[in-house]
């Protein structure tokens, strides 16, 4: 089924645990790539285990079942010298290695960059952490809020007088699980051009901040921090009307548009005069937002939305995750795809968010239980089944 799918032909030996790793490796498990999962004995994933809203999923987390369709899971005890000799087998067959273990962890049990490159100079070795592979944070834990913290981010986000908000997903994980798919891409397309391989470093401290060169930038040349809204304008660095509105039966967004339309189809006119004095619909973005409010609220969201798209201002409204389910685009999208779980049985998952005219995703094989494969990836390396029980027995997988 592979043969003609883009990343057809490509072994990816996976050791990434949680969102910023393994959400990367899917996209390229659903482009055809053979996606090898090393994982720990018995638990596996640390993600498997971590609850939504309290609950497991026929044993499992929603959150990893969503990110580990199209992976082999193969688990070893990577202490054990016998392991190591399995991972050198299968980098020699592999195009690209993946992990995000704290910087040296890999390195300090030989399975570091050069350590795979001797065996196989043409790997592609993509590594996820905190904060790169050196430098004084080199050391702490990394994690998502760690790093929007850290970043800046969560100083961006409330009205003033509330504390920093951070973005309430793993955000910053998700950009540099996308993130780790380029570079894996890119170092793969090096990989067939030169036949030379490369080791690349992506870190979620780095993406928190690449997700903020607009307002960065703008700080790091204008020197200047503007302060959060009082009145709820959605980022701090935009005029008004950018925002949320209250309508009689919900909530609307209004982001950047022009005053004028806005001014007539509000049946506000004094709005129009913020046209010609741009600095002004900034500095007054406290009792702009309020006004335009009160009149959003005079009606409901349907009569709002008619009136405002009909003339191509950009708006959209507020909806919750079941108005989401019942969105015409949404079902549109096709975003929704079926698992099949040992447990659960058919768990609805989130689709991959890209269409190919030639080369489309696909699902070929559900998350993995663990270790589930590690007789079949054994076997391909040549062990027998007798080496695979006494492995087995004394905690080699």
């Amino acid at each position: 089924m592979t043969a003609n799918m883009a990343l057809a032909g490509v072994r990816v030996l996976d050791f990434t645990q949680m969102m910023a790793g393994p959400w990367g490796t899917q996209f390229l498990g659903d482009l055809g790539a053979e996606v090898i999962k090393i994982e720990r004995r018995i638990t596996g994933d640390w993600e498997r285990g971590l609850p939504a809203v309290g609950k497991l999923l026929g044993g499992d987390s929603p959150f990893f079942l969503t990110m580990n369709r199209n992976k082999k899971s193969l688990t070893l005890n990577l202490k054990d010298p016998r392991a190591k000799e399995i991972v050198y087998k299968l980098a020699a067959t592999a195009n690209l290695v993946t992990q995000n273990f704290r910087p040296g962890v890999l390195e300090g049990l030989g399975l570091g960059y050069d350590d795979l490159a001797k065996i196989n100079p043409a790997i592609v070795y993509v590594s996820n952490s905190g904060y790169g592979p050196d430098g004084p944070y080199v050391d702490r834990p990394g994690q998502d809020l760690l790093a929007q913290s850290l970043s800046g981010l969560v100083s961006l986000g409330g009205r003033a007088g509330d504390p920093p908000t951070p973005v309430p997903i793993s955000f910053v994980d998700a950009s540099t699980a996308i993130l780790l798919a380029f570079a894996s891409l890119a170092g793969l397309y090096h990989q067939q051009r030169t036949g030379e391989g490369q080791r690349i470093d992506v870190s979620l401290f780095n993406t928190a901040i690449a997700v903020q060169c607009e307002q960065l930038t703008a700080f790091m040349n204008f020197n200047e921090l503007p302060p959060r809204s009082a009145s709820g304008i959605a980022n701090p660095w935009i005029a008004a009307p950018y925002g949320i509105y209250e309508a009689s039966d919900g909530y609307i967004a209004i982001a950047m548009n022009p005053f004028k339309v806005l001014a007539e189809l509000l049946e506000m006119p004094e709005l129009a005069q913020y046209d010609e004095d741009p600095s002004r619909a900034f500095s007054e973005r406290d009792s702009i937002k309020p006004a335009i409010e009160a009149r959003i609220k005079t009606n409901t969201c349907a009569y709002w939305l008619e009136r405002l798209l009909a003339r191509d201002i950009w708006c959209a409204k507020v909806q919750d995750y079941h108005e989401l389910m019942e969105d015409p685009q949404f079902k549109h999208s096709g975003m929704v795809t079926t698992i099949q779980h040992h447990a659960a049985g058919e768990v609805r998952v989130i689709g991959n968010p890209v269409r190919f005219s030639k080369t489309p995703p696909t699902i070929r094989l559900n998350p993995p239980r663990v270790g589930e494969h590690n007789h079949e990836i054994l076997r391909e390396l040549g062990y027998t089944d007798e080496q695979i029980a006494l492995y087995e027995e004394e905690g080699v997988i």
